[in-house]
């Protein structure tokens, strides 16, 4: 009876959350290309583009096939009960909390670690590889940060891509680990133009396997490029962007 309770609330929580998204979306023309290549059912993990703050995860939530988990960071959040009601209401929808591993100052320059960071992404990381490893799907912005955004953001321009941290590739390997589960990761691009009415394009790509012969930073890297691509932006000089070695060539997902 607990775990029929358990599958109803998440079930609920699912269905408001994804309706709350579109209405959001209606100050906005949103329209998706290749919903096809976003597995219906099964383990995926979804990497987008983080432009918005607020419309990136509404947009991919509202259209969504199915349920999605968000991967969030809550350090944004300097108001000790703001933290501790978002991470009450993140643990209750299942979202992992994973810490941006710098404490920045106003002009982004690193000036410590976050207390206990660690220890959160351990935890992060057991109820990613825990959801995945049970057929769920996570949403996960690679870039740590978006590029408008009400407090600090290091991007200054509009076309801007951080060059992708590797940690949902990481999450995705330790799943894999127990020989049965296989994640594919599929590039979500989002292409924005402005005006009185916002429009929005979410582009999903062919899903990547990762490759366990290949460093996880150039495998990052690799699915940044796609995503940049899917979001109509021109290869460019990004911050940290470099070609991927030529012994590895991105797999498709089964």
């Amino acid at each position: 009876m607990a775990t029929l309770a358990n599958s109803l609330t998440s079930r609920l929580a699912w269905v408001s959350l994804r309706a709350a998204c579109r209405a959001a979306m209606r100050r906005v023309d949103l329209r998706v290309e290749g919903l096809e290549h976003v597995p219906v059912a099964g383990p995926a993990i979804i990497a987008a583009r983080h432009y918005h703050h607020l419309y990136d995860g509404a947009a991919l939530l509202a259209m969504a096939p199915r349920p999605l988990r968000i991967v969030v960071t809550l350090d944004w959040l300097e108001n000790p009960i703001g933290q501790r009601v978002m991470r009450k209401a993140c643990r209750a929808a299942g979202w992992p909390i994973v810490p941006r591993s710098a404490v920045l100052d106003d002009q982004g320059i690193e000036q410590g670690r976050i207390p206990g960071a660690g220890r959160d992404l351990r935890a992060a990381t057991r109820e990613s590889v825990a959801l995945l490893r049970a057929g769920r799907m996570l949403l996960v912005f690679p870039e740590g940060y978006p590029t408008i955004d009400p407090g600090y953001t290091p991007k200054t321009r509009d076309d801007e891509v951080l060059p992708f941290r590797p940690g949902f590739l990481r999450f995705a390997a330790l799943a894999e680990r127990d020989g049965r589960t296989r994640v594919p990761v599929i590039p979500a691009g989002l292409a924005y133009t402005r005006g009185e009415r916002w429009r929005l394009t979410v582009r999903f790509g062919e899903p990547l396997c990762v490759d366990a012969a290949v460093e996880l930073d150039e495998q990052a890297k690799t699915v940044g490029r796609r995503v940049r691509q899917l979001s109509g932006l021109a290869a460019g000089p990004d911050r940290g962007s470099a070609a991927p070695p030529a012994e590895w060539q991105p797999r498709h997902g089964a």
